[in-house]
């Protein structure tokens, strides 16, 4: 993965997405991967049979997978994403499951979609918008792409929210002020609704969905923090990992508690 000193913190939010390191996909793999109890995340986007999806920042293609089943035989996901393994990745998850006619796979090189305009019914942006280098040119690439009357639904995070125990607040900040370097809006949650109705969105919802992490699940989520403030360079390494040594410790003696609130925003075009 790019480190500070490769590309300069004024675009590794981006470029740590760009260059992923192989070993590394399989554990983005595990925190992708779709699960049943998920399903409350995409409620509010109103997906049924028939409709063409855009899964806006794919990754290695999970939720595409999971979009392909709700659209069916009848509707089509286009995938999109700026890293070449990750798309490699989907391809291959997407010919597995038997849904390579449901889903067409595109490689973005800029912010433009690479869809015609009113060419969709929805946008499902799942814990990207944080990420891209305009949050608001993204919504109006999203806007543009969807057909009158369709949906965007936007889920992300927001890291001033995140609560990991029994860390405390004042070890977990220290970790995060230096991680921060991985995101361009880290605070993208809060702002949705606003940003939105900027966009030109009607309609806007909000929900906020805060279930507790108390088995570890989330917990690769935490290290990537810890690997994002020691790429950084602005946290000395034995604090990194006296912090990573203590989250495990907590997953492993039963006193681990995380919770990261996920903003659902929806709009319609």
């Amino acid at each position: 993965m790019s480190s500070v000193s490769d590309t300069g913190t004024d675009t590794y939010y981006r470029d740590h997405w760009l260059d992923v390191d192989p070993d590394r996909v399989e554990a983005y793999e595990e925190m992708f991967r779709w699960r049943p109890q998920m399903l409350p995340l995409l409620a509010p986007a109103g997906i049924e049979p028939g409709q063409v999806v855009l899964d806006y920042g794919a990754g290695p293609g999970m939720l595409s997978l999971e979009l392909a089943r709700l659209v069916g035989s009848e509707g089509h996901v286009h995938g999109v994403d700026i890293n070449a393994l990750f798309l490699e990745r989907a391809a291959k998850h997407v010919a597995d499951a038997g849904l390579a006619d449901r889903v067409s796979l595109h490689r973005m090189t800029g912010e433009r979609v690479p869809l015609d305009d009113a060419s969709v019914d929805r946008v499902v942006c799942k814990n990207v918008l944080e990420y891209v280098p305009d949050p608001d040119a993204t919504l109006r690439e999203f806007r543009r792409v969807l057909r009158p009357g369709g949906r965007v639904h936007v889920i992300d995070s927001d890291w001033g929210m995140l609560l990991v125990e029994p860390l405390g607040p004042e070890r977990l900040e220290q970790v995060m002020a230096a991680a921060r370097i991985a995101f361009r809006t880290p605070l993208i949650g809060r702002q949705l609704y606003g940003r939105l109705r900027a966009s030109g969105f009607s309609d806007v919802t909000v929900q906020v969905l805060a279930g507790p992490d108390t088995e570890g699940r989330a917990a690769p989520v935490v290290l990537h923090m810890a690997q994002y403030a020691r790429d950084s360079g602005r946290l000395a390494e034995d604090v990194i990992e006296a912090f990573v040594a203590d989250v495990r410790a907590a997953v492993e003696d039963g006193s681990y508690l995380l919770i990261l609130p996920q903003f659902l925003a929806t709009g319609v075009a």
